[in-house]
């Protein structure tokens, strides 16, 4: 049966095109080798924010005695917290299948790889046909040298989010966004963690100014994450109870487990891409052009096998757009500089756009407008004075190019900031929007006026 689209991928790219796809009225298939929703839903994005939520609790409840409230000491049922964890994966993951169905999508479980321009080969010898093909096939785990998978005491991301232990101390390899965020879940659960970070500093890929970096990073080691730069595990040993690392510097480190989280690689292997002419390049990527398109005619590359960042909202966006391309409606671009970045340490960092050293890297001038949280009353209620707003606006026309938010529910406050520099809000767009008091928003408000040098509650310069 000939499709008008099939996608091979279910994850937060493939389904998102598959639904889309269907409601503009293409006949859609979409394989999916393991569970809908994919790497995001199960082993990524979901768990880990699910589990982020759960251990703030842990720290919401030890500090409380400031205000007068006083909690007895927490039990942490590792079993149930795994259980409650998988319970909101699985009621998302219904969702998408509810609404795949609903949508008319035929959705074929099965591993697949293309059979030349217009066909897909499945596992069990099947051959389906479409006018177009997008690969949205995600990305996996990276090893390194010495630190193989298969071995039970070391972990990939996917092995920590499983939740089977506590180990009383971790070490992990990488000092990126998932380096970081599994850390502050497994310190909030007890874990002596200590991160290892080959580059000079932490978040080494995210265009963020140091002083958010320094803002994490000093939150990372008021509860007590060790943090070691410019050194690499070289090999480890087995002990009785656990794992000796060797580090670059020649140093030794005693732990339970280490948990590998320096990066991704995108599925590009074993696609059958050489059927259709297109090859990988040596970071795992398929080159892609106006509306994802290949340079295959028919065949579409999203997500984590496309340029760019691996974010599971990069993914959607592409998918749409394909979508859009594919049915011949109006087109529906994805923005290369309103991708929303947000890493879910303590405080959250949140950015969109141009950090400041890159825009002014770029030979723009530009001004720069900042407000801290500590100023806002909302924040001091919250418990939550660290962190800052920042906005980078273009000095000539006031165009918002960047916004930067460090501190408590950055992730949700980033969505103001994400609209303003993807619709080109200039500073003054802002500063005459009404913000409610007292809310953390207002933080946003604020660092505008600072920019202009109007602001209420900053210092005039």
């Amino acid at each position: 049966m000939a499709y008008d689209v099939l996608i091979i991928g279910g994850g937060p790219g493939g389904y998102v095109c598959a639904l889309r796809s269907a409601h503009l009225g293409l006949r859609v298939a979409l394989v999916e080798e393991k569970k809908l929703g994919g790497v995001c839903l199960h082993w990524g994005c979901i768990p880990t924010k699910a589990l982020y939520a759960a251990t703030r609790l842990l720290w919401q409840a030890s500090t409380a005695t400031e205000m007068g409230i006083e909690f007895g000491v927490p039990r942490i049922d590792v079993v149930r917290l795994a259980a409650w964890k998988d319970g909101v994966v699985a009621r998302l993951a219904g969702g998408i299948a509810d609404l795949v169905k609903a949508a008319g999508v035929d959705v074929v479980a099965d591993r697949a790889h293309l059979a030349g321009p217009r066909a897909v080969h499945l596992s069990r010898g099947e051959i389906l046909e479409a006018a177009n093909i997008v690969l949205a096939t995600g990305s996996r785990p990276m090893e390194i040298p010495g630190f193989p998978f298969s071995h039970p005491r070391i972990w990939s991301s996917d092995d920590a989010l499983a939740l089977d232990e506590v180990p009383a101390r971790l070490a992990i390899v990488g000092g990126g966004v998932i380096g970081l965020e599994l850390g502050t879940i497994y310190r909030r659960l007890g874990s002596d963690v200590t991160i290892i970070e080959l580059m000079p500093d932490v978040l080494p890929t995210l265009d963020v100014d140091r002083r958010a970096v320094a803002a994490v990073k000093r939150g990372l080691g008021a509860v007590g994450i060790r943090i070691l730069t410019g050194l690499s595990a070289t090999s480890c040993e087995d002990r009785e109870d656990g794992l000796t690392i060797t580090l670059s510097d020649g140093a030794a480190l005693d732990v339970e487990r280490v948990l590998i989280a320096v990066g991704r690689r995108p599925n590009s292997a074993d696609l059958g891409l050489e059927t259709v002419g297109l090859e990988a390049d040596r970071r795992g990527t398929l080159a892609v052009g106006k509306g994802q398109a290949t340079a295959a005619p028919g065949i579409y590359a999203i997500g984590d096998l496309a340029p760019g960042p691996m974010l599971a909202h990069k993914a959607s966006a592409e998918g749409i757009a394909v979508a859009h391309v594919l049915a011949g409606s109006a087109p529906h671009p994805v923005p290369t500089e309103a991708i929303p970045q947000v890493v879910f340490t303590d405080p959250e960092i949140a950015s969109v756009g141009l950090s400041e050293t890159t825009a002014r890297a770029t030979h723009r001038a530009v001004v720069v407008g900042r407000f801290p949280y500590a100023g806002l009353g909302k924040a001091l209620g919250m418990r939550e004075p660290e962190g800052f707003f920042q906005v980078v606006a273009d000095a000539a026309d006031h165009r918002i190019l960047g916004v930067t938010v460090v501190g408590a529910e950055a992730s949700d406050l980033l969505a103001e900031g994400a609209l303003a520099v993807e619709n080109g809000l200039t500073l003054e767009n802002v500063v005459k929007t009404v913000h409610a008091h007292p809310t953390l928003p207002e933080g946003f408000l604020e660092a505008a006026e600072n920019a202009l040098g109007c602001g209420i509650h900053t210092v005039k310069r």
